[in-house]
């Protein structure tokens, strides 16, 4: 098995937290946007605020401590 075959079948077995921030940081590491992917992106996201998987904007500091806690 080939190193980029091995990292697509890590990648496959991630949590989807751990998925979305992967992607994040891979986004962020890219000097000018793929337009497809933010778009896609951006999709995913308005499609979690219309099922309602959204979270006040008082919470949003307590969550950031718990996430950085845990890298």
């Amino acid at each position: 098995m080939n190193t980029f075959q091995e990292i697509k079948t890590a990648i496959a077995h991630l949590q989807p937290r751990e998925r979305a921030l992967l992607t994040a940081e891979l986004l962020a590491s890219e000097p000018e946007p793929d337009t497809q992917e933010l778009e896609a992106a951006l999709e995913r996201g308005m499609a979690d605020v219309a099922a309602g998987r959204v979270r006040p904007i008082s919470e949003v500091p307590a969550m950031l401590r718990e996430w950085l806690g845990k890298s």
